[in-house]
C-alpha cells in the first residue's frame, strides 16, 4: 500500500466521521426544536388536547419526524420534565463547597424555589408527570428515567444532610425521615408558588421563599433569624 493510498483512506474516514457528527448535531437540534415547540403549546389551558400534529406544525417538521425522536406524546412530557430537573440538579451540584452547610443549604433552597418560579412554563407538564396515573401507564424506559433522577436527587440531598450533621449544625436524625419532611415541604411550596396564592390570598414571592427556606432549616435543627427581604 502506497502513502497515497493511506492518505486517501485517512481522508475518507475523516469525511465519514464528519458526516456522522453533522447528522448527530442535526438530530439533536431537531429534537430540541420539537421540545421547545411542545413546551410553548403545553403552556396554556387545554394543553392536554395538544396533538402530535400540532407539535410538528409548530416545529415546522413532518408528523412522522416526531416519532423518530419520541415514541409518544407522553415521552415528550417525560423528556421535558427530566430535562427540567437535570438542569436544576446540575446547578445545585455546582455550589461553592467552601461554604458552611447552613449557607449552602440556604442558597440551594432559594435557588431551587426561584428556579421553579422563573420556569413556570413547565408547571403543567411537570405536575402531570408526578401523577400516579401517569406513572402507572408509563413505559418501563420512562419509569427508569424518573427512578434514576430520583436516585440522584436522593444521593445529593443525603450527602448534604450528612455533611451538616458532621459539622454539628444539623440535628442528628434519621436521614430518610428528614428527607421526607424536606420533600413534602418543598413540593407544597412549589405548588403554592405556581398557583400564586396561599390561604386564598395572593402571595409575596420574596417573603414566601424566605419563609419556606427558614422553615426547612428549622426542620434540620438550625436556629436562625429570618433574613430581611430586600424591597425595591
Amino acid at each position: 500500500m502506497t502513502n497515497g493510498h493511506i492518505i486517501t483512506k485517512g481522508h475518507s474516514v475523516r469525511v465519514r466521521m464528519g458526516i456522522r457528527e453533522r447528522k448527530q448535531r442535526e438530530f439533536a437540534r431537531r429534537e430540541r426544536d420539537i421540545l421547545d415547540a411542545a413546551l410553548k403549546l403545553f403552556d396554556s389551558d387545554g394543553w392536554l388536547s395538544v396533538t402530535v400534529e400540532q407539535i410538528a406544525n409548530a416545529a415546522e417538521i413532518g408528523k412522522g419526524t416526531i416519532y423518530k425522536h419520541f415514541p409518544s406524546k407522553e415521552a415528550i412530557y417525560a423528556r421535558l420534565t427530566l430535562d427540567f430537573y437535570d438542569k436544576l440538579l446540575a446547578h445545585l451540584r455546582s455550589a461553592d463547597e467552601d461554604q458552611g452547610s447552613v449557607e449552602m443549604f440556604r442558597g440551594m433552597a432559594r435557588f431551587a424555589l426561584r428556579y421553579h418560579l422563573e420556569h413556570a412554563e413547565y408547571r403543567r407538564v411537570v405536575q402531570y408527570c408526578k401523577r400516579g396515573d401517569f406513572k402507572n401507564r408509563a413505559e418501563p424506559e420512562l419509569l427508569h428515567g424518573f427512578a434514576n433522577l430520583d436516585a440522584r436527587f436522593d444521593e445529593f440531598s443525603t450527602q448534604l444532610i450528612q455533611r451538616g450533621v458532621a459539622e454539628g449544625v444539623f440535628a442528628d436524625r434519621p436521614v430518610e425521615r428528614v428527607r421526607y419532611g424536606l420533600h413534602a415541604t418543598f413540593e407544597g411550596a412549589i405548588y403554592t408558588l405556581w398557583e400564586g396564592y396561599c390561604w386564598g390570598k395572593d402571595i409575596d414571592t420574596d417573603t414566601f421563599v424566605e419563609a419556606i427556606v427558614e422553615f426547612m432549616l428549622a426542620g434540620l435543627g438550625v436556629e436562625t433569624e429570618p433574613e430581611a427581604v430586600a424591597t425595591a
